[in-house]
């Protein structure tokens, strides 16, 4: 389950995110879902508006982060592209 509160500083967050060019060189592929009930999985994030909902607190980065992510446009894309520290964690 992924429920992503994004803040800019990178002391609090959890995680360091940076954007893949492509689906092959990511992570994690993930489909933005519209409410926290669709969020069920890791790569099908919700975005919300407090650190206290989320099960997530992410910074983006340009490069060099912990985990590599592709927004894809559908929840069935969505997922990992193989084994990651963070699976399961997001």
């Amino acid at each position: 389950m992924a429920k992503v509160f994004v803040t800019d500083s990178s002391y609090d967050a959890d995680i360091k995110v940076s954007k893949a060019s492509s689906e092959y060189d990511a992570d994690l592929k993930v489909f933005v879902v519209g409410s926290e009930y669709e969020a069920t999985s890791d790569g099908l994030w919700c975005y919300v508006d407090s650190s206290g909902q989320a099960t997530s607190k992410i910074t983006w980065v340009e490069s060099g982060g912990d985990l590599k992510v592709f927004f894809v446009d559908s929840s069935g894309q969505a997922g990992w592209n193989g084994g990651n520290a963070w699976q399961m964690r997001l």
